[in-house]
C-alpha cells in the first residue's frame, strides 16, 4: 500500500493536478495524521463517549460563520462529509421550512447552469424542480433579472456560487439576495472552493462583492473545511441564518424501539476523526496562515491568468480571475486536444463543457510550479496549432466531448453509470 501511495502521490506532490490536494504541506499533513490516529475510533454519534469531538464541532461552524459575517447575526450550522453533502442538507432544510411555511407541495429551485452538480443531485434526491437560467455569456455570472422572471408560486430558493466552479466567477449575491428578499424565498451561497479565500482576501485588502450573511437575503452557505480550509477529505460545513431553518435539516424518529434517534446530517455515525482534524487545521494554520496562502494563491492564480491570455489562441472565460481559478478556452482550435496533450505530459487539468474549456483551480502546490505550467502549456499550444485539424482521428478528451456534444442525455447518463460500472469493478 505504501509503495502504491508514493507512486501515486508523485502527480500532485509536483503541482500538476487543478485543485484535488489543497495543501500537501508534509509538516501540516503529518499534524493531521497524528489528530486522525488520536481519534480514530471516534464517534459524535456518541456524545456521552466523545465529547471532545462535539465541541470540536461546534467550535468549527463557529470559527466559520465568524468568517462570513455570521456570528453576529447568529448563524448557526453543522459538519458534513463534504460539498455535495453540504448542498443535499441546504436543499432538505430549505425544502422542509418554506414548505411548510409557504404551503408548498411541488417545491422548486432556481439555479445558473453553472451551479455544481450537486445542486442536480439533491433535486434528484428529494423530489424538487431545478429551474435553470443561463449565465451571462460573457461574464458567466447569473444574472438576476433572469432569477426574478423564473420564481413562481412554488420555489423555495435561489442557488448560487462564491465562486461557480467552472469559470470561478463570482455570482452577484448582494443582487441576488435583493430578490430572495423582495419574493420571500431562501438564498443558498456555494462557498465550498471560496469559503477560506474570499474572507481572507477580504482581509488582505482585494477589493470583493459582498457574498455571505453581510447580505441579509442570504439563508444559507456552504464551506469546505477540506478544500482551503487545508483539513482531511472528508469534511465541509453547511451554516444558516437562524436555528429554524438548520433544525429542517435534522432528521428525528421518537417511537424508535431503540431509543429515541437524532441524527443532524444524512450519515447517523460520522468519523470524529476527521471533525478533530477541521479544527486541528484552522486552529494551527490561524488568521496568519490563512492570510499568506491566499496572498500566495491569488498572486499565482493572476500571474498564471496574464500569462495565459498573452498565448495566441487562447482566451479566458469570464475575463480575469477575482478567485483561484483560471478557465481558458480558444475559438481557433479544439481546446480538447492541448488538453490532451497537457495529460501525456503528466498534467490532471479539468476538461469542461457548454462551452468548451478548460480550468486550473490554483493551489499551494500550484505556487512552486506556475512558471512550468506555462511554459507546457503553451508549447502544447503550439504543437496543435501547427498540426492543424488535419483530418486526424481524435482520442480522449478531445474525442469523448466531440461525441458529448452530438448525443441526447440519456446515451451519455448510461455511459457514465457505466464508467462508475468500471471503477468499482475488483
Amino acid at each position: 500500500m505504501q509503495t502504491r501511495s508514493k507512486k501515486e502521490n508523485t502527480k500532485w506532490e509536483t503541482g500538476r493536478v487543478s485543485g484535488t490536494v489543497y495543501s500537501g504541506d508534509e509538516t501540516h499533513t503529518a499534524l493531521l495524521n497524528q489528530v486522525y490516529a488520536t481519534y480514530s475510533l471516534s464517534n459524535p454519534l456518541h456524545a456521552d463517549v466523545w465529547p471532545s469531538v462535539n465541541q470540536y464541532e461546534a467550535e468549527v461552524i463557529s470559527m466559520t460563520a465568524n468568517l462570513l459575517n455570521g456570528n453576529d447575526e447568529g448563524v448557526v450550522g453543522t459538519t458534513s462529509s463534504g460539498g455535495t453533502e453540504s448542498i443535499i442538507l441546504a436543499v432538505r432544510a430549505h425544502k422542509g421550512y418554506y414548505c411548510k411555511r409557504l404551503g408548498i407541495t411541488h417545491p422548486e429551485i432556481v439555479g445558473c447552469t453553472t451551479a455544481h452538480a450537486g445542486l442536480d443531485k439533491a433535486c434528484d434526491m428529494l423530489g424538487i424542480k431545478l429551474i435553470r437560467v443561463s449565465p451571462d455569456p460573457i461574464t458567466f455570472q447569473m444574472r438576476p433579472k433572469d432569477v426574478a422572471r423564473a420564481i413562481t408560486c412554488n420555489t423555495i430558493m435561489i442557488y448560487s456560487s462564491a465562486p461557480s466552479y467552472p469559470q470561478g466567477v463570482i455570482d452577484p449575491i448582494e443582487e441576488l439576495s435583493e430578490v430572495a428578499m423582495r419574493f420571500g424565498v431562501g438564498l443558498h451561497v456555494d462557498a465550498c472552493l471560496g469559503g477560506f479565500v474570499l474572507p481572507f482576501a477580504r482581509m488582505i485588502g482585494k477589493e470583493l462583492p459582498k457574498f455571505d450573511f453581510e447580505c441579509d437575503g442570504v439563508t444559507s452557505m456552504s464551506v469546505d473545511t477540506h478544500k482551503y480550509g487545508y483539513a482531511s477529505k472528508g469534511t465541509s460545513v453547511v451554516l444558516y441564518r437562524h436555528n429554524a431553518l438548520r433544525r429542517a435539516q435534522y432528521f428525528s424518529f421518537a417511537k424508535w424501539p431503540g431509543g429515541l434517534y437524532a441524527t443532524p446530517t444524512i450519515a447517523g455515525s460520522r468519523p470524529g476523526a476527521l471533525i478533530a482534524c477541521a479544527w486541528a487545521s484552522l486552529v494551527s494554520i490561524g488568521e496568519s496562515g490563512f492570510k499568506s496562502r491566499v496572498k500566495s494563491i491569488l498572486a499565482t492564480t493572476q500571474t498564471i491568468a496574464k500569462e495565459v491570455s498573452s498565448i495566441p489562441g487562447l482566451y479566458l472565460l469570464g475575463g480575469m480571475p477575482t478567485a483561484m481559478i483560471v478557465c481558458f478556452g480558444s475559438k481557433d482550435f479544439d481546446i480538447y486536444e492541448v488538453g490532451d496533450i497537457m495529460t501525456k505530459r503528466g498534467w490532471s487539468l479539468n476538461s469542461l463543457q457548454r462551452p468548451a474549456c478548460i480550468h486550473l483551480c490554483v493551489t499551494l502546490k500550484t505556487v512552486s510550479f506556475a512558471s512550468e505550467f506555462v511554459k507546457e502549456l503553451r508549447e502544447c499550444v503550439e504543437e496543435v496549432q501547427k498540426k492543424g485539424d488535419g483530418g486526424g482521428k481524435k482520442g480522449g478528451n478531445a474525442a469523448l466531448y466531440g461525441m458529448a456534444g452530438s448525443l441526447p442525455a440519456g446515451p451519455l447518463d448510461d455511459m457514465c453509470k457505466c464508467y462508475l460500472d468500471v471503477i468499482l469493478s475488483p
